[in-house]
């Protein structure tokens, strides 16, 4: 197996990086004006991929039409990586750039905007509420029609039972999307230029661990 110093795999994470950057930035939009995102060139070819199992969820996301969509994954590579490398050396171990370490961080991403939504909605229903009405939200992890459907047969059932129970306040509930939410959020680049940097760390782990075998 041929050995790769440590020049020679910052100069292969480097180029791996640009090579991520830039299909982020395509399935961003490929969009050539950092100020207004007026000229996005891939908008249109690449739309159909919503409608694709699992890719849809999270791709294509956003239009990078803000500073912070080009920034976002520049920071979550350049933090994952050194951090994963600072957690490395400072336990002596190699556990960040494992799976399982990967997995934990995503969900505590992932639930730290679940939070995140739930305090900024939180506040929109509270608002909202006014005398004789009580606003809520409902999370939804499925697409628009889905969720507006469900949330309207909640709201229909919660008005019924108010009828029934001859209440002086009414119950309803406020969608929020979760998926869809998430996608056009920087924190997403932010995750993807994260993973991109794993990965490199994660390859090279196994190639260390075979070499020792």
């Amino acid at each position: 197996m041929v050995e790769i110093d440590r020049k020679q795999f910052l100069l292969l994470t480097v180029a791996w990086f640009i090579i991520s950057y830039v299909i982020m930035w395509f399935f961003g939009g490929a969009c050539t004006d950092i100020l207004s995102g007026g000229t996005c060139m891939a908008s249109n070819g690449i739309g159909f991929l919503r409608d694709v199992p699992v890719i849809g969820l999270l791709l294509p996301y956003n239009a990078w039409v803000s500073f912070l969509y080009w920034f976002a994954p520049i920071a979550g590579f350049v933090l994952a990586y050194f951090g994963i490398g600072w957690y490395n050396k400072y336990f002596e171990t190699k556990e960040a750039a494992g799976i399982l370490f990967l997995v934990l961080i995503l969900v505590a991403l992932f639930a730290g905007y679940y939070i995140n939504l739930s305090w900024y909605y939180g506040e929109a229903a509270t608002l909202n509420s006014r005398n004789g009405v009580e606003v809520g939200v409902h999370f939804c992890f499925d697409n628009d029609d889905s969720c507006n459907a469900t949330v309207s047969k909640l709201n229909n059932e919660l008005q019924q039972q108010s009828v029934r129970n001859n209440s002086s306040t009414v119950k309803q509930l406020l969608p929020v999307r979760y998926w869809p939410e998430l996608r056009e959020s920087i924190l997403l680049t932010f995750i993807l230029g994260a993973i991109a940097a794993w990965i490199p760390l994660f390859i090279k782990n196994l190639v260390e661990k075979e070499k020792k075998e």
